[in-house]
């Protein structure tokens, strides 16, 4: 998976929505497999325009490893872009993260329909809840 770093440099390239839709699609491909098994009424995000999963784990320095899918190409490449930005670190520097601000700055948000961007507000959400 790329860095948060990487992430802003890539999207900083794509100068269209169209661009930055193919991008998306291309990480929600690079995503870890998420086992059928974690699939559960418990790691599903509800409020999403798909079916999404989501699920954490805390390792022995007290920051997170996040892994989720989602039956939407696009709804997955939103999630693999929250994983990338939550990914290593602790709950108090989640409970830090500004999401929205740094989708605006990849350009993402402003071409969302409604009922994503709610669902986008829904893993936000759930990944906060950690902290």
């Amino acid at each position: 998976m790329l860095s948060q770093q990487n992430l802003t440099e890539l999207f900083a390239k794509q100068r269209t929505w169209q661009d930055r839709y193919r991008q998306l699609v291309i990480l929600a491909k690079q995503l870890p497999d998420f086992p059928d098994k974690q699939k559960t009424e418990q790691n599903q995000v509800n409020g999403c325009e798909n079916r999404v999963w989501l699920s954490y784990h805390k390792q022995a320095d007290n920051t997170y490893i996040f892994s989720g899918d989602s039956e939407g190409r696009i709804v997955k490449g939103l999630l693999a872009i929250l994983i990338i930005i939550a990914n290593h670190k602790t709950a108090q520097e989640i409970a830090a993260i500004d999401f929205q601000s740094l989708l605006s700055q990849l350009k993402i948000s402003d071409e969302l329909s409604q009922s994503r961007l709610q669902g986008l507000a829904k893993l936000i959400e759930r990944i906060k809840s950690v902290a």
